[in-house]
C-alpha cells in the first residue's frame, strides 16, 4: 500500500510537471511570420506638384525629337545658365533648353526646372541647328559628364521626363538623341550612360 502510494507521489512529483512543463517552457521559439527583406532604396525622384501641374497646362506643338545635353559646367541652374545665355550668347530668350535637370550645385540634385521656352513652347537654342532647335526639347543636365557621371538622382529625373514627353508628344524612343548625334561636339559628354538610358525606356 505504502509502495502504491509512493509510485503515484512520484508520477505527480516528477512525471507531469516534466510532461507539460517542456513545451511552455521551452528557451527555443519557432516564428510563423514571414522572413522579412528590406527594399533596396530607390532614388528619389525631385518632382513637384507644382513642376507637374506645370508640365500639363501647355498645349504642345508638334515636337519630333528629344536632345540631351549636357553644361558642361559643375554647378549651375535655369537662373543662371538663362543669364549667360542671355548676357553672353546673346539669346533674347534666355535659356536655350526646355528643361535642367540639377546636380545639387546650384539646385538640387535631380531637380527639374522648366524653362520658358517650354512654358511658352517656342524654338529651342540649343541644338545649333534649324531642325531640332525648332522641332526638337532640349533637356540639358548640369555637370561635365567628360569628367564625371551624371548622379543617380539626375538620371532618375530624366527617365521621368522623357517617358512623360514620349508620351505627351507622342515622340518615338528613335528620335531620343544626344547633341553630339547630329551636330560636331562632345556634348553630352563621353561619361554620359546613353545605351544604358534606351535601354529603360519603352
Amino acid at each position: 500500500m505504502i509502495k502504491c502510494k509512493w509510485s503515484y507521489l512520484m508520477c505527480f512529483i516528477f512525471i507531469i510537471p516534466v510532461m507539460y512543463g517542456c513545451s511552455s517552457t521551452s528557451s527555443t521559439h519557432v516564428s510563423t511570420l514571414p522572413t522579412y527583406k528590406s527594399r533596396r532604396p530607390q532614388p528619389d525622384i525631385v518632382v513637384p506638384y507644382s513642376i507637374q501641374k506645370e508640365l500639363n497646362q501647355f498645349k504642345i506643338r508638334p515636337w519630333k525629337y528629344i536632345v540631351i545635353h549636357h553644361s558642361a559646367s559643375d554647378k549651375g541652374n535655369a537662373t543662371s545658365i538663362g543669364k549667360y545665355h542671355r548676357e553672353e550668347r546673346g539669346w533674347v530668350n534666355g535659356l536655350g533648353y526646355d528643361f535642367l535637370i540639377g546636380n545639387g550645385n546650384g539646385s538640387r540634385d535631380g531637380q527639374i526646372e522648366v524653362g520658358s521656352r517650354w512654358n511658352k513652347q517656342i524654338d529651342g537654342a540649343h541644338a545649333g541647328n534649324p531642325e531640332y532647335n525648332k522641332h526638337g526639347i532640349g533637356i540639358c543636365l548640369v555637370g561635365n559628364f567628360d569628367n564625371d557621371y551624371p548622379t543617380n538622382q539626375q538620371i532618375s529625373s530624366l527617365l521621368y521626363l522623357i517617358n512623360y514627353l514620349q508620351k505627351r508628344c507622342n515622340i518615338h524612343k528613335d528620335n531620343i538623341i544626344m547633341h553630339k548625334t547630329f551636330r560636331k561636339t562632345v556634348c553630352p559628354g563621353k561619361h554620359f550612360p546613353y545605351n544604358k538610358l534606351l535601354a529603360r525606356l519603352k
